[in-house]
């Protein structure tokens, strides 16, 4: 499972007649269906979000399907929840961590200081700014309100949830949605960032460092796997991830070691690795070169007036380039020191697109005769 983790401000998207910020549908069945499409602003980038929940209009037919916690050697196990309990404190204690939607308007620091100082009267209100719902519907609502409100337009937050893919059998084409279950406020000295983990499945000569001599990147191919809900099972999706290594001793070190590692292949035609990456998602910033400079500029440096390294800085030092969307590998996940682990897989089932099995295919050979 692909996982992401932005810190950022939240910001709704703008209405259109194509694509609205909230939108809930209701069927014939009885289903309804809600969902809310944000944008977290990190930085230099854009990242888009969603929640996606639905429930039956009779409350009667609602359950809350969850998993327990793992913990004194006891696995997690399945269980019910009556709708009529959802909210109730005990179930959520009950229910696994990951499993529980959350929204927390205070943070972790300032309840630490409060627990510290013994002030228990804010200690309790700072908790009560702390959200949990076991229904996606209810954390679905209560998201559209925080995210539209004015009160958080300067306030700094952790969005994380899940990377979900599916494929598009008429397009031919994968789709990712970025599936958000938590909302955490975050001190204001918190630096955006992009996070993401990518579980990532490549075959032999995954690594393209073609142009590396001249932009200081290499391009990684490869898959990373999904459950599509149509056919039941785990598929692949193919994707590209990038490396950012300059073209310095340090970056002509790096490239060696991953290629190195990204080369290691024994018997087994497929290896994985879970990488941490960054995301990038808006206008690139790249560092301002003496060709970025203005002819007056230059002609001061020429004749010693000014150094390179002054006018660079009075310039601002990064400069905008074009729109980019790709995610760049910083390293691996905990667990991976030793590098890339072999699989069972075959290129084969990589490459293979979902399809739903011929429950009408004739049991009967060709050659059968009855």
């Amino acid at each position: 499972m692909n996982t992401f983790s932005f810190i950022g401000y939240l910001k709704p998207i703008k209405d259109t007649e194509s694509r609205k910020s909230f939108t809930t549908k209701y069927y014939d069945s009885g289903w309804m269906s809600e969902r809310l499409v944000f944008r977290v602003i990190c930085g230099d980038n854009s990242q888009l979000v969603e929640i996606n929940a639905g429930r039956w209009k009779d409350e009667n037919k609602n359950v809350i399907y969850g998993m327990t916690k793992a913990e004194n050697d006891k696995k997690s196990e399945p269980f019910q929840i009556p709708w009529s309990q959802r909210n109730d404190e005990s179930m959520i204690e009950k229910m696994a961590g990951w499993k529980i939607f959350t929204v927390d308007l205070d943070t972790f620091n300032h309840r630490k200081e409060l627990e510290e100082s013994g002030d228990t009267e804010a200690l309790a209100a700072a908790n009560k700014k702390r959200h949990h719902f076991l229904a996606g519907t209810e954390f679905c609502e209560y998201a559209n309100k925080v995210v539209n409100s004015e009160k958080i337009k300067s306030v700094k937050f952790r969005v994380s949830g899940n990377i979900n893919y599916t494929y598009s059998e008429k397009n031919d084409r994968y789709y990712s949605v970025y599936e958000v279950n938590k909302i955490c406020r975050v001190d204001e000295d918190k630096e955006p960032d992009s996070h993401v983990t990518i579980d990532f499945y490549y075959t032999e000569g995954a690594m393209d460092c073609e142009d590396y001599d001249e932009t200081g990147k290499a391009i990684v191919s490869g898959y990373t796997q999904f459950y599509d809900n149509n056919t039941k099972k785990n598929w692949f999706c193919p994707m590209t991830l990038s490396m950012k290594l300059g073209t310095d001793d340090k970056g002509k070190k790096a490239i060696k070691g991953w290629k190195k590692m990204l080369d290691k292949f024994d018997e087994e035609p497929v290896r994985r690795v879970v990488f941490d990456c960054q995301q990038i998602n808006g206008a690139e910033r790249t560092d301002i070169t003496y060709d970025d400079l203005s002819d007056e500029t230059k002609e001061f440096i020429d004749f010693g007036m000014i150094s390179l390294e002054d006018a660079i800085r009075d310039a601002g030092g990064k400069k905008f380039g074009n729109a980019v969307q790709e995610f760049s590998i910083s390293g691996f996940v905990r667990g991976f020191a030793k590098g890339s682990e072999p699989t069972e897989y075959t290129v084969e089932m990589l490459t293979m697109k979902p399809f739903k099995e011929d429950s009408t295919k004739d049991i009967f050979e060709d050659e059968d005769e009855l």
